[in-house]
């Protein structure tokens, strides 16, 4: 009896093991990986996809294989970004479709990727789509898809519902991502040289688009890249998770638009207080994994700038992509990749196989278009 007993014992803490080790992974290609790699996040701002882009298939290769020469297995990429570019807009502010090429252009990205074993997270909007620079025809645009529900359901049926439908199952995909730290153009949080809404528009405008992809890609993950702890976490001080099912349920009222994992971003002005460096993922007390898809690859509060990665890594976090190939000495996220890679090679390295996604639960060609908004 007493044998049988430590069986069991032995077996339940063989089962938490796996299912710890899970909630520390992102799910990709039918493997559990720790996302090792940097933010692009883009070579032309706001002009890499869509009808006047100038995207340089080339030179993504060479990032591509530059990452995976260092063991790196993903990359962060701004897509719409503004909306300057794609998708494509008509006289009244509604989205009419993705624009001329912007998926052709997606696709073309995604394939130089995979030939590197690369995964992408594709960033839809940034906090930026409301920047007041952009001047009022492209601001106004933007203000009317992310706070009319009319406008929010042009660019899901129009442009997000084409782009994952012809995108499906692609290996190289590892999520959608559906905004860069949104709290930047939000009344609670945003920055004086955006435009604002409110941070419900913000969660509902996120449900909607995820629950969209879900069932247009019952395989697709999604995500949202969030600018701080104080967002994304009800631990500390007056933070707030604005991201939990139940609250992006609440905004949108579409059960299909969660998020699949979490990422969140880190500065230094945020301090130790709000640093993945210093504090376990477990402490956010988050139900679903974390990764760390922005911070600057340097010495942070103690912290050596060539094991941050690592660090991340053994605080139980699922990824780390440091910011970024355009502004950053991209040296140091290379080594940081390989240390990484060399360290825990079989939670980071992508089997050589095209390894296309289970589609046990393969859908219909059906248009799953957004009826009813609140």
């Amino acid at each position: 009896m007493r044998k049988n007993n430590i069986l069991l014992l032995l077996l339940l803490i063989s089962v938490n093991c796996i299912a710890q080790n899970k909630k520390d992974r992102i799910r990709f290609n039918n493997q559990d990986i720790f996302l090792n790699g940097a933010n692009i996040a883009w070579i032309n701002f706001a002009n890499d996809i869509g009808p006047k882009s100038e995207t340089n298939i080339e030179g993504f290769r060479k990032i591509f294989a530059d990452v995976h020469a260092s063991g790196g297995n993903s990359m962060r990429i701004w897509l719409h970004t503004t909306g300057a570019n794609s998708p494509e807009f008509d006289a009244s502010g509604n989205v009419t479709g993705p624009g001329e090429s912007t998926i052709a252009d997606v696709k073309a990205i995604l394939d130089v990727a995979w030939e590197n074993k690369i995964g992408l997270e594709l960033c839809l909007w940034s906090f930026d789509m409301l920047r007041m620079k952009n001047g009022e025809v492209v601001t106004g645009r933007a203000k009317n898809i992310l706070s009319n529900p009319d406008g929010t359901k042009s660019y899901v049926n129009n442009s997000l519902i084409p782009m994952v439908k012809a995108l499906k199952g692609h290996p190289g995909i590892i999520a959608w991502e559906i905004f860069n730290e949104p709290e930047g153009m939000s009344n609670e949080f945003g920055w004086n040289f955006n435009y604002h809404v409110p941070m419900s528009d913000i969660q509902r405008f996120i449900n909607l688009c995820a629950g969209a992809i879900h069932r247009t890609d019952p395989n697709a993950q999604v995500t949202n890249g969030s600018w701080c702890f104080y967002a994304s976490s009800d631990v500390g001080g007056k933070n707030k998770n604005y991201y939990t099912d139940a609250r992006l349920i609440e905004a949108g009222g579409d059960k299909d638009g969660t998020l699949d994992f979490y990422t969140v971003h880190y500065y230094d002005w945020a301090k130790v207080e709000c640093s993945p460096f210093h504090h376990d993922a477990s402490y956010w007390q988050l139900d679903k994994p974390l990764a760390i898809t922005e911070f600057h690859p340097k010495t942070t509060f103690g912290v050596n700038e060539l094991l941050l990665y690592d660090e991340l890594y053994k605080r139980g976090y699922a990824g780390a992509q440091a910011w970024s190939w355009t502004d950053s000495d991209h040296s140091k996220m290379l080594l940081n990749m390989k240390d990484v890679f060399t360290k825990h090679q079989k939670d980071v390295e992508m089997k050589s196989e095209d390894r296309r996604r289970n589609n046990r639960n393969k859908i219909s060609d059906t248009q799953y278009s957004i009826t009813n908004t609140q």
